[in-house]
């Protein structure tokens, strides 16, 4: 990632992979470690293992403004985590799927949306006064008809909101 194309505007990706974390923290953690880039990004996922359940080490961040990407990687690029005193070093590329609708595209039908609701991606809203609040995750027409099948309720999700934005420990 080049931070002097992404600072310019000449570069226009915004979708980060962030690796090496430590498999102890969890979506809220990550949020809390990204505390100075709050409100900078509107789409954030540390795919979990399931049977562990901990994270596989890496994270999608979609930044809202891809001319902010140099001050996430200059807190995080080469710098060991600041939790669980691990030895795990940040690397930060950019991620195959760029953006926040596709994103969204590619994990709204997702089986991923049958496991609990807390390990979803989540989603924040990208502007306006509500900027970098958290927005439900919208489900795709699949997702819908097989929550629907289980008795399941896709749209109101009062039960189960996304995480805030704040962190909680």
């Amino acid at each position: 990632v080049s931070t002097q194309s992404t600072g310019s505007g000449e570069d226009r990706r915004t979708t980060l992979m962030v690796k090496n974390i430590p498999n102890k923290y969890s979506q809220r953690m990550l949020i809390e470690a990204f505390e100075d880039s709050e409100g900078l990004f509107d789409f954030l996922y540390l795919p979990i293992d399931f049977s562990n359940r901990c994270n596989v080490g890496y994270a999608f961040v979609n930044m809202i403004d891809p001319r902010r990407i140099p001050l996430l990687i200059e807190n995080f690029e080469g710098k060991k985590w600041p939790r669980f005193n691990s030895d795990k070093v940040c690397a930060i590329t950019y991620a195959r799927i760029q953006g926040k609708q596709n994103l969204i595209q590619h994990f709204q039908n997702s089986s991923l949306l049958l496991e609990d609701k807390k390990l979803r991606p989540l989603v924040f809203f990208s502007d306006g006064p509500r900027q970098g609040e958290p927005q439900p995750f919208p489900v795709g027409p699949a997702q819908r008809e097989r929550e629907a099948a289980n008795g399941d309720s896709a749209g109101a999700d009062a039960d189960n909101p996304p995480a805030p934005a704040a962190p909680l420990i």
